[in-house]
């Protein structure tokens, strides 16, 4: 097993050694000041130290944090990976841990419709040495939807730590690195305690129709307004579907316009956003759906970072509801009623399984 070589300086090491670390930094540093052209519209950023500094979390935001707080806090705080393997191997931070992607998405089916499955999502988390009560932050290429789906994942099971999101993803980090195989870690035995007022069930939305964005819950869809207009011919409507259109109620936020290029979108946008023009009531609980259940954990966590108190995903997602047996009257979809919100936001890396560039 390849061990982790670190990037920071001092101690006595052999030559070899020492040549893996300059190699590591240089391709830190071109790494970090590409990522920062494409976070800051291509700006010409030349140091790692530039980038760092670009993507500090200042005012009054909960959950993301910048390269500083990490530096300050790192042997306090369990690091973990979203990327895929491959990323992962090639370089991470220093003794990052990578959670199995697969594991933090899973589902079991009830009577109430889909819901985290508890168990498989500890379970991961335990098998890479997370404790209930360990502080966590969680990295990726960017602050895109792989890297929240693993924070809402940590909130589903009743994590007690803190959990926090790197902002600007690896490209901002600008201290140790690793590569090779992971670091041998003990398990755990982490025994989830479910948080339930974290999701939602396709019944509890079926009770609350007519209800949303009116004198009930808030009810945002992030998928591209062309799904939740069931836009004809388009390539955004999913060919699994046997319906097409929104939840009852629902407004159109699309998901990237939280994210610019690797960092947060800036907090004062995200509130003209979601209060201004979405008109989201921060009184009522607001929950968030997509066509599954990682897309909308963006939007969960974002709503959360800007001081919304009641944060809900529908973990089932418009899959479900779109192809739900039975009784379909009392899961309608809507189409005649539309209310999209534009956005303007890019995802820089791989963190939404796409690409980026400079024109966004």
């Amino acid at each position: 097993m390849t061990g982790e070589h670190s990037t920071g300086d001092g101690g006595d090491s052999d030559p070899a050694e020492n040549a893996t670390r300059r190699g590591l930094l240089r391709a830190a540093a071109g790494a970090t000041v590409a990522g920062a052209a494409s976070t800051a519209g291509c700006l010409g950023v030349t140091t790692p130290a530039d980038v760092a500094a670009q993507n500090e979390v200042s005012g009054n935001v909960g959950h993301f944090v910048g390269p500083s707080w990490l530096a300050d806090n790192r042997e306090d705080t369990v690091v973990l990976d979203a990327r895929d393997p491959e990323r992962f191997r090639e370089e991470r931070i220093y003794r990052a841990r990578r959670v199995p992607f697969d594991a933090v998405t899973a589902r079991e089916s009830t009577e109430e419709g889909d819901v985290p499955d508890a168990d498989a999502i500890a379970s991961a988390f335990g098998e890479v040495g997370v404790s209930p009560d360990d502080d966590v932050l969680v990295y990726g290429a960017s602050v895109g939807s792989r890297v929240t789906r693993v924070a809402f994942a940590l909130a589903a099971v009743g994590h007690e730590g803190s959990i926090r999101v790197l902002n600007g993803g690896l490209s901002a980090w600008n201290g140790r690195l690793g590569t090779g195989s992971r670091d041998r870690v003990s398990p755990t035995e982490y025994e989830p305690e479910p948080d339930d007022s974290a999701w939602v069930t396709r019944e509890w939305i079926a009770d609350r129709v007519g209800t949303f964005n009116a004198d009930g819950p808030g009810l945002v869809d992030v998928r591209v307004p062309e799904a939740y207009l069931a836009a004809a011919g388009s390539d955004a409507l999913n060919g699994d579907h046997d319906r097409h259109g929104h939840l009852p109620g629902a407004v159109d936020v699309h998901w990237v316009g939280n994210v610019s290029g690797r960092r947060m979108t800036e907090p004062t946008r995200l509130v003209q956003l979601y209060e201004s023009e979405a008109e989201l009531d921060r009184g009522e609980p607001v929950v968030v759906y997509g066509d599954d259940n990682v897309d909308p954990t963006s939007t969960w966590l974002t709503l959360k970072a800007i001081g919304f108190a009641d944060v809900r995903l529908y973990d089932g997602g418009f899959g479900e509801w779109a192809n739900v047996d039975g009784d379909r009257g009392r899961y309608p979809v809507e189409t005649a009623t539309n209310v999209v919100v534009e956005t303007d936001g890019s995802v820089g890396g791989d963190d939404d399984g796409g690409d980026f560039s400079c024109t966004g």
